[in-house]
């Protein structure tokens, strides 16, 4: 998530990387919502975004969406 935030470089990121310990601590990276959702990898090495939102898509108009 550093990695991606850094490459990122976008200026509302500046705050969090400044203080990165400090804003791991204020986010619950095992939180999960209380309803049906579907998740979209964005690690390195996850399939691409517009693949994974292809995929959805195509879930979605066929009814077939299992949720996490």
């Amino acid at each position: 998530m550093h990695t991606y935030v850094r490459h990122r470089g976008a200026a509302r990121d500046a705050t969090k990387l400044a203080d990165w310990p400090g804003y791991l601590e204020s986010i619950d990276l095992d939180f999960r919502p209380p309803e049906p959702y579907v998740l979209i990898d964005n690690s390195a090495s996850s399939s691409p975004l517009q693949e994974q939102a292809k995929d959805l898509l195509r879930q979605v108009v066929n009814g077939q969406t299992e949720p996490q």
